[in-house]
Order: C-alpha cells, then structure tokens, then sequence
C-alpha cells in the first residue's frame, strides 16, 4: 500500500506543477490580452459617456438618413417640436436606460 501512495503522492505533485504552469501562463496571456485590447476598452468607455454618446448616436442617424440635408431638415422640424416634447424627456431617459445601470 506504501508503494501505490508513493505513487499517488507522485502523481498529485506532477499535476500540481503543471497546473501552477499551466496558471502562469494563462495569466501571461492574459496580460498579453489585455495590453492588446487596452485602447479598444477606453474607446468604449469614452463612447458609453454621456456627451459622446449624443455624438454617436448623432452620427448613427447621419448615417440612417444619409444626407446632411434630411438630417438637418427633420431637426429643424424637432426643433419646433421641442416644448412639447421636453416634458417627456424623463420618461425617454428611463426607457433609453439599461436595466443594469440605473444610475446612467
């Protein structure tokens, strides 16, 4: 019986080597990955503030409209629109939130 936990005790040493190996490379990877994709995250971050977030969305609907012109002339017509439509603003900042962050 000595013989065979001898050699589990072996055994569970290997495998507790290769696991702290195989550890420390997948932190190393990590750390790889992240430099990476370190200017990709402040990108999204600065996109999800609130200022640039008025500017992305102005630019999806530059895009949605395609032309300057149309996009122009529909704010134009918001425009008129605005003292009727800004006491619901509130009630469209709710929906336009995410239900993960009340707070935003």
């Amino acid at each position: 019986m000595s013989t065979r936990r001898a050699t589990l005790a072996r055994r569970r040493g290997l495998l507790l080597e290769k696991s702290a190996r195989l550890r420390a490379e997948l932190g190393e990877d990590g750390a790889a990955l992240a430099l990476r994709f370190r200017l990709a995250d402040r990108v999204l971050a600065l996109a999800r503030s609130g200022p640039l977030r008025a500017l992305v969305i102005g630019g999806a609907a530059l895009a949605f409209f395609g032309r300057p012109r149309r996009l122009f002339r529909t704010a134009s017509r918001l425009l008129l629109l605005w003292p009727m439509l800004r006491p619901f603003l509130p009630k469209l900042a709710e929906l336009w939130r995410s239900p993960r962050d009340p707070a935003a």
